[in-house]
């Protein structure tokens, strides 16, 4: 009986000592295929601010409005339409 207390032990350390290193072989691989996001596609947008209010939003969701050969970007149409009254009273 006592034999099969100490190889059940002996058993169970082992499996955790194998699915340790496993798991370690399996965060290398992933780091040496360049990917450190942990599955997560890098962030590759651009960060425009709104020249209005200051908030940064990114460019590809931003409203746009070309205003005397500039493109300028805004968080919102609120921010958009303050921008141009501004423009047209100077």
């Amino acid at each position: 009986m006592v034999r099969f207390i100490l190889l059940s032990v002996l058993f169970l350390l082992a499996f955790y000592v194998i699915k340790g290193l496993l798991k370690g072989l399996k965060s290398r691989k992933v780091l040496k295929t360049g990917s450190k996001h942990d599955g997560k596609p890098p962030v590759t947008d651009i960060l425009v601010q709104d020249p209005v209010c200051g908030v940064y939003c990114a460019k590809r969701d931003a409203l746009s409005l070309n205003w005397q050969g500039k493109t300028y970007y805004f968080c919102s149409d609120k921010c958009r339409n303050k921008f141009r009254d501004q423009q047209k009273k100077s």
